[in-house]
């Protein structure tokens, strides 16, 4: 049960959940802050702000109405608003005898305290360096995977070549040995410590980890497995997967790593019109990925497809809504199974804004994006009711 209680010479309501994956603190209404159970801070709540740390030790601030998703806080403003939280923690911390609470909920909000006090800002400067020698930096993950326990099998993505994407073009594709991946498992485990009770499942990263051949997939996943596994069984995992490189293995494959606990596999469509995936550069077909999917249902592997709104501008369109709900149809997509609607975001140093340009290609507006979402979703929806079919803010996703 939560903890409440009343400041002693303010009047304000102290309210702790201490019993949970994620330890929360409000030393007085309107104002509070989350930490995970090793005490690493993971967001606050200040003046109606709402403020997220990232892994890496960055402050984002959420907005709304505005068309951003997040500010990144200055370097200034971080330390400011980190000492604000933490002199607000000190101070609970020394009225905390005196308050009106049965004697085993006032230590445990004294020990909470402490806990989350000794992961001070100097700490957590040094834990985002931490995370930051870690990880090569963790592009992007579905929405439903945000807080997942990232393990990167590969660095970067075997094709990266798709005219549209920047995520993966600061790396070369490759995949870890047996021994490396297990001393980053390892290293994981250390870093996360009591924290790990925050994440739900294992994100195999990056961009298609599932590529990996079949016998030296399954020692990476029995590695996973050995460090993370839970004691009534291997922990749920996900990853990305390209539709091109899902078709080399069969329905029998996929069902040998289900055993192993993959749960679902994520591919990047992005449209079921053929001629825009070549306008892309997009590796395969729509065909390919139809097969694909249905492989991976076939061996019990959950299905997620990414649909994108927006790309291949005024020219492809109408071909872009009418082929993608036509391939989601073809996959024939049941319970558990997910689509996300993101919409295109032009990145840094890629191919595709200059190849619409020199094509004579409009982008579409926001406005017309949005009706093309709204188009997708209630085509996919018409004809598979019973799959989740929601947005995908890829401009909105920090670790």
């Amino acid at each position: 049960m939560p903890i409440h209680a009343t400041h002693p010479t303010t009047g304000d309501t102290i309210t702790a959940s201490l019993a949970g994956a994620a330890l929360v603190i409000s030393p007085r209404y309107g104002e509070s802050y989350s930490f995970d159970r090793a005490g690493r801070l993971l967001g606050l709540f200040v003046d109606e702000r709402s403020y997220q740390r990232t892994l890496d030790h960055r402050l984002l601030e959420r907005l709304r109405n505005n068309g951003q998703r997040r500010r990144e806080l200055s370097p200034g403003e971080s330390a400011a608003l980190l000492a604000w939280a933490f002199a607000a923690l000190r101070e609970l911390a020394g009225i905390a005898p005196q308050l009106d609470l049965p004697d085993g909920d006032r230590a445990r909000l004294a020990s909470a305290l402490a806990h989350v006090l000794a992961f001070g800002p100097e700490r957590l400067q040094a834990d985002g360096a931490a995370f930051a020698r870690l990880y090569k930096p963790v592009s992007i993950l579905p929405p439903d995977q945000y807080l997942a326990l990232v393990l990167q099998a590969t660095e970067g993505c075997s094709w990266n070549r798709c005219t549209f994407c920047g995520l993966y073009r600061d790396r070369a594709f490759r995949i870890h040995s047996l021994e490396s991946f297990r001393a980053h498992c390892e290293a994981v485990r250390d870093f996360f410590g009591e924290g790990l009770s925050l994440r739900r499942g294992i994100f195999l990263a990056d961009a298609n980890a599932l590529i990996v051949p079949q016998a030296r997939l399954r020692a990476l996943l029995a590695i996973a497995q050995d460090v993370f596994g839970l004691p009534d069984g291997p922990r749920p995992i996900y990853s990305f997967v390209s539709a091109f490189d899902v078709e080399r293995k069969s329905a029998a494959e996929w069902a040998e790593l289900h055993a192993l606990g993959v749960q679902r596999a994520y591919i990047g469509l992005e449209t079921g019109d053929n001629a825009l995936l070549d306008f892309l550069n997009k590796p395969g077909t729509v065909e390919d990925a139809i097969e694909a999917v249905q492989a991976l249902r076939a061996g019990g592997i959950a299905a997620g497809v990414i649909l994108m709104a927006g790309i291949g501008g005024d020219r492809f369109a109408a071909d872009h809504v009418r082929r993608s709900v036509e391939a989601i149809r073809a996959m024939d997509l049941g319970p558990g199974d997910l689509v996300y609607l993101s919409k295109y975001v032009p990145a840094p140093g890629t191919e595709y804004p200059q190849q619409a340009a020199d094509a004579g290609i409009r982008p579409l507006d926001e406005a017309e994006m949005d009706a093309q979402i709204t188009e997708l979703q209630a085509g996919v929806r018409a004809i598979a009711p019973g799959v989740t079919v929601a947005p995908y803010r890829v401009d909105g996703f920090a670790l």
